[in-house]
């Protein structure tokens, strides 16, 4: 019989952002293009089922996922919530940028799918790490590495 309590392990939060969902020195031709291939690392990293992907494309022709600064931040709309199978997130750069929109250029592309109202707090961090154009420049020539990061909440 044990005479001591054992200390609750701290709950640690799931990482949403992992090293292997971050590419850098991407291509892409469209916007389209960019958003069915983000959408894709989130189907194979498990994040999300295959029709999720459908709903960020049209997520993006009904109101843009480009949110200034050079980022795009594709997600689905909420009729395909379903296909969410947990949160995370994947990150696509594009060095010499992708025509986005009506005359925008997007580097960075962060692909979202949240389980919850999560994705609240995870555009407001974006907004907040990425919301310096120095920032922007760091992270878009920067390492998978630095961009984890970055975006984790390492870097200030």
């Amino acid at each position: 019989m044990a005479l001591f309590k054992r200390r609750k392990k701290e709950e640690k939060k799931p990482q949403i952002l992992k090293l292997e969902n971050i590419r850098i020195g991407q291509h892409a031709k469209t916007s389209d293009e960019a958003i069915c291939s983000i959408g894709q690392l989130l189907v194979d990293a498990g994040y999300v089922e295959a029709p999720y992907i459908q709903g960020m494309l049209n997520r993006d022709h009904n109101l843009s996922v480009y949110i200034g600064n050079d980022i795009a931040i594709p997600h689905g709309e909420y009729e395909v919530k379903d296909y969410v199978k947990k949160t995370g997130l994947a990150v696509d750069i594009y060095p010499e940028g992708i025509t986005w929109g009506e005359g925008n250029t997007v580097r960075i592309v962060i692909g979202i799918a949240a389980t919850t109202d999560e994705h609240v707090a995870i555009l407001q961090n974006i907004a907040e790490k990425l919301g310096d154009m120095d920032m922007v420049e760091k992270v878009v020539n920067g390492t998978p590495e630095f961009i984890l990061s970055v975006l984790a909440g390492d870097v200030q």
